[in-house]
């Protein structure tokens, strides 16, 4: 066997190896179409000199190019290291005047996702896998758009709540267009649609539930252009991406290129900040960037082993460079990389490694032991915390990793414990199924117990994790992913047991879905007080809301002396609670300026009186405190923010 022919062989066995047997959740959308076999192996049969032809095209897509290229190839590529969830949908697509196929599907951690294989009236089909976690306090919400130069028609589609009934399409000029709303036996989430006419490009969707109640919109911005001014049109590549400059006012450089798939953002990346031959991002399951004009192939090979090659194209806009874009076989965003660039005579010109993005905890002091959040070890990309030291501020409690749907988890730091704080987060797994939800958080020595309030009033008692060497224990607790926690009660040493609430996700919904009638407060402010939290509209806007009471407890049972007041502080007026018996509450910023909220009794038994107040004018909006009075002008109470 020659060079020539191992070669074949070797690139014939990688191409083969992306198709699996085609599931029968794919059969049952394409049962209508005719079946295209790809023809993997007749090129075994052609002569050595035909072979030449054929092998460079073959070999420089590799695993880093679609080379599936019908729907259902597509499909069998997505789906390697994905389950189906629920039924498929095939709707119109008005920009093609071919089917767009979408279908929900397990991560590879468990996690929810929404795939859909878009086919081309001119090129070739593409699809894509992105997250389907809903956004907090949203009923409706973006994924894509069919959006594009030449199409006379375009049609935004997303996703919803299952009760959501309706959604409609507005433009800036408020013109509005119906949408469709379905759903998909055995998916998480309803799947709406909306057609428009190009030139008539939506801002927002009107969302409504089942029984046509008003739930407020949700803006398109997620799918928006960039606030520069287009350069020129757009170039489309490889796998349904497109790519136009911006001129940035802001940007060093003054241009800006703009990558998209399917309506939705992939990268941005500044012309006049590149300080190297090739400029790459890359994405969970793209890599796009651009080179020095002479640049005409690039391989990435990543520390899996697996490698993308990808041809350049020279760019339309005279701005001279080259433009990539190809699949990326690797999903880690922290994986290690070796980029490569070529001429066109497949010289080498340039070479940069990566190395793979070292864990937070490496690059700083540790105090103590680096541990493992008990309950993620087998959910696939554990969580580690660990706490810091630094001489110039307090403890800080840290935290990376864990499942998340665009694969690169969590991860942050917070000083330990600030004024009457009582930090906590929440880490996610989906492995093994049904997942959970665990919460944890630092605490102090004196700390007896930690129990999270279910909404239903159970208790479900935390453990302690006490590290080798570390200034404080953690507490974490875990419930049934999904659960609903209204918050935690803390038990220390001879002091009066503190309840912390927890931010309910659900309160914005909760408050459009409610039938009772919200108690009106000045400055156009209205309040509302539903399970877990209390929300607030100004001027019939959702806005902010503010901790709610623990099940079987009241909102007083949240003020103390530590903190005897909660509230909110916006551009144009600032709202919340205190204790029963305040008739009003002065505010005062940084530089002095003052306003004052007339206090009234809340109308839900609550044991507190709720404020508020236009913002004061001519200061800064950093409030420093708040003092409260009462009916007689006597202090009651007074928090200085630290």
């Amino acid at each position: 066997m020659n060079d020539l022919e191992e070669r074949l062989r070797a690139a014939l066995n990688a191409r083969a190896q992306t198709y699996e047997p085609d599931p029968h959740a794919w059969a049952r959308i394409t049962q209508r179409r005719p079946r295209r076999r790809p023809a993997r192996w007749l090129l075994a049969a052609l002569p050595v000199a035909l072979l030449s032809v054929f092998v460079p095209a073959l070999l420089n897509g590799g695993l880093g190019r679609n080379t599936a290229i019908d729907p259902t190839g597509i499909y069998q590529q997505l789906m390697k290291e994905r389950t189906p969830l629920g039924k498929e949908a095939v709707v119109d697509n008005p920009s093609e005047g071919k089917p767009l196929r979408i279908w929900f599907a397990r991560g590879k951690l468990g996690y929810p996702e929404i795939c859909y294989v878009v086919e081309r009236a001119a090129g070739e089909p593409y699809g894509a896998c992105v997250n389907a976690v809903e956004w907090q306090q949203v009923d409706a919400w973006y994924v894509g758009s069919t959006e594009r130069d030449g199409a006379a028609t375009a049609m935004d589609w997303g996703l919803a709540r299952q009760d959501v009934g309706a959604v409609a399409g507005v433009t800036e000029g408020g013109q509005e267009f119906p949408g469709t709303v379905r759903s998909l036996d055995g998916a998480p989430y309803r799947l709406w649609t909306v057609t428009y006419p190009s030139q008539e490009p939506m801002s927002r969707i009107r969302i409504s539930d089942v029984k046509g109640k008003a739930l407020g919109w949700w803006s398109r911005d997620g799918l928006a252009a960039p606030g520069g001014q287009p350069m020129s049109a757009p170039m489309e590549l490889s796998q349904g991406i497109s790519v136009r400059p911006y001129r940035m006012p802001r940007s060093k450089g003054g241009t800006q290129l703009t990558w998209w798939r399917h309506g939705a953002e992939l990268a941005s990346q500044s012309l006049g900040e590149a300080d190297s031959v090739v400029t790459m991002s890359a994405q969970r399951d793209v890599i796009v960037g651009f080179a020095r004009r002479d640049v005409a192939r690039i391989e990435v090979s990543f520390d899996s082993g697996r490698t993308a090659s990808v041809e350049t194209r020279p760019d339309p806009w005279n701005l001279g460079i080259a433009l990539f874009a190809a699949t990326s076989p690797s999903d880690d965003p922290a994986e290690g990389r070796h980029i490569t660039a070529y001429d066109t005579a497949g010289k080498q010109i340039w070479q940069h490694d990566e190395p793979a993005r070292t864990p937070m905890y490496e690059a700083d002091k540790v105090a103590g032991e680096v541990m493992t959040l008990p309950g993620t070890e087998s959910s696939g990309r554990p969580v580690r915390i660990w706490f810091t030291q630094r001489s110039d501020e307090a403890n800080q409690f840290c935290f990376t990793g864990g499942p998340a749907p665009n694969d690169s988890g969590m991860s942050g730091c917070s000083i330990t414990f600030l004024q009457g704080s009582y930090p906590f987060q929440q880490a996610t797994t989906y492995l093994p199924d049904p997942g959970a939800d665990i919460y944890f958080g630092p605490a102090l020595a004196d700390w007896e117990s930690v129990e999270a309030v279910l909404h239903d009033g159970r208790r479900v008692r935390a453990s302690f994790l006490r590290g080798t060497g570390t200034p404080h224990p953690v507490w974490h607790v875990s419930v049934p992913r999904d659960t609903e926690v209204g918050g935690f009660i803390v038990k220390a040493k001879g002091k009066p047991d503190k309840q912390v609430p927890n931010y309910s996700k659900s309160c914005a919904r909760q408050a459009a879905r409610s039938e009772a009638a919200p108690q009106t407060l000045p400055a156009g402010i209205t309040a509302l007080l539903v399970p877990g939290c209390a929300a607030f509209w100004e001027n019939g806007e959702i806005v902010p809301a503010l901790p709610g009471q623990l099940p079987g407890a009241r909102l007083s049972d949240l003020l103390d002396a530590a903190q005897p007041v909660q509230w909110i502080s916006l551009k144009t007026a600032w709202y919340g609670y205190a204790p029963a018996g305040t008739a009003k509450v002065e505010l005062r910023t940084k530089d002095g300026a003052t306003a004052t909220a007339e206090a009234v009794p809340d109308a839900w038994g609550q044991n507190v009186t709720l404020f508020a107040a236009p913002a004061p004018k001519g200061g800064t909006d950093e409030t420093v405190a708040l003092t409260g009075y009462d009916a007689g002008g006597k202090e009651l109470w007074r928090y200085e923010l630290p």
